[in-house]
């Protein structure tokens, strides 16, 4: 099923990007922290993989693959795995582009106990910005902070219709 949900993602972003005379891709590189529901504490790490194409200078549409684990500081082990297509709006400024980004997906779960897998659908927002690593233009440095919303109801540590606060920064390579 998960497999079946990249292939239509994956060509939702080819659709989109026939819309564009550019050829402007990105691949990128994430890792960071999350915080889930109403703790104010580091409840575990997330990683992504991203394939972004540039619609124009301002717009993006971008394939997100993500996991995570969640251990609440006692190693508990919740783990998911996202596929997300976001929406990615820039407005660029001479030293950096600050972004707002809003995303569909999926998300599976792997739980230590009780209902231990599933899959849900996923939202999210969030807010960013890239730099230039280069003279040329092509690495860039990220980071953004982004709320993430599951659709699971399970009952379970972090999986109560969870809200999770994700922290990343990384590395995107424009070609």
């Amino acid at each position: 099923m998960i497999r079946l949900l990249c292939l239509l993602l994956m060509l939702s972003v080819t659709l989109f990007a026939q819309a564009s005379d550019r050829d402007d891709w990105e691949f990128g590189v994430r890792a960071g922290g999350m915080i889930t529901d109403n703790a104010l504490r580091l409840d575990g790490s997330a990683e992504f993989l991203t394939i972004t194409r540039r619609l124009d200078d301002k717009r993006a549409v971008e394939l997100e693959f993500g996991a995570d684990q969640l251990d609440f500081s006692m190693d508990y082990g919740l783990r998911h795995k996202t596929v997300s297509v976001n929406y990615v709006e820039v407005n660029r400024e001479p030293l950096w582009d600050p972004y707002v980004l809003v995303g569909l997906g999926v998300s599976e779960f792997d739980a230590p106990t009780g209902i231990t897998e599933g899959r849900d659908a996923m939202m999210q927002v969030g807010t960013g910005g890239s730099w230039e690593l280069s003279e040329n233009g092509k690495l860039l440095l990220r980071g953004d902070v982004r709320f993430r919303y599951d659709l699971n109801d399970t009952g379970q540590p972090g999986q109560d219709g969870w809200g999770d606060a994700i922290f990343t920064v990384g590395l995107s390579y424009r070609f």
